[in-house]
């Protein structure tokens, strides 16, 4: 007898700049940074160094961390 079993299905949490939770939350961009530069789950996108300058990190938060992050903090 063969049994087929329904795959799982993938659910896709959708990452934001910290430009958008900053304005969502109210605050500035460098504290949102600041709150999730170092959390797991967090996308770090880089760009190769030019000139000699700094090479530039851009960060994508996930949505569902953000929400968990900002009741976290924002709990009194």
């Amino acid at each position: 007898m063969n049994r087929t079993i329904d795959p799982e299905p993938i659910v896709i949490d959708p990452h934001y700049s910290p430009q958008f939770y900053a304005e969502l939350f109210g605050t500035s961009t460098s504290t949102i940074l600041r709150w999730f530069q170092d959390m797991d789950g967090v996308l770090k996108l880089s760009q190769p160094a030019k000139n000699g300058k700094r090479t530039r990190v851009e960060l994508r938060i996930p949505y569902s961390l953000a929400m968990r992050e900002y009741r976290r903090r924002t709990q009194r």
